[in-house]
């Protein structure tokens, strides 16, 4: 793998290299499962796992990695594995309160540059939805494409994007059917190499 193709920029390797310098590899988060994580790395895909020191130093869920996370791990590429011992920093996230009576931060996804929301032109539009959707994308630090999708099913397509675009100030909307190929090209300019 590339790491430029999972999001990795120069700034990233400016911030890394204190940790290249104690002879760890940046990885991204791509799976977690009960914090036994997939990470990719330009040497492959590992299972990894945090190490005791970075369990015994986290001070609450939202220090430990989360999806999309870079990480710097110690890989041992002959079992297929790699402990992760630190969390460069994070730009953005999408967050909610972890379930129970604590009031801890549980982070969904981390370091996403474009958030597509998408919402269906099939019966269940709902702009408010959708202006809740925007106020969460701003608030964790991304830029967010609006995504109208089942336009084919849609009477007034352009009442429904017109009505968006009014409540969107100046975010991007694209009226798409996945299902008929119908405007895809109109959301593949925001997926770039360096951007998630």
């Amino acid at each position: 793998m590339v790491l430029a193709e999972l999001g990795w920029t120069s700034d990233r390797a400016e911030e890394f290299v204190p940790f290249a310098s104690q002879g760890w590899t940046p990885g991204r988060i791509a799976r977690e499962h009960k914090h036994i994580y997939t990470v990719y790395g330009e040497a492959g895909e590992w299972n990894a796992r945090v190490s005791g020191k970075y369990r015994h130093e986290a001070g609450g869920k939202a220090d430990f990695p989360a999806v999309g996370d870079w990480v710097a791990l110690e890989a041992r590429p002959e079992e297929g594995a790699a402990t992760i011992h630190a969390l460069p920093s994070r730009r953005g996230s999408f967050s909610r309160k972890v379930a129970g009576g604590t009031v801890n931060e549980q982070v969904i996804a981390a370091n996403v540059d474009t958030a597509f929301l998408v919402s269906g032109l099939d019966g269940d539009f709902n702009a408010r939805r959708i202006e809740r959707y925007l106020t969460l994308a701003w608030e964790s630090g991304t830029t967010p494409v609006i995504v109208l999708n089942k336009a084919d099913l849609c009477d007034d397509v352009n009442a429904r994007v017109t009505e968006t675009e009014a409540i969107a100030f100046g975010v991007p909307v694209c009226a798409v059917s996945a299902t008929e190929n119908l405007d895809m090209a109109a959301i593949g300019i925001y997926i770039t190499i360096g951007k998630t």
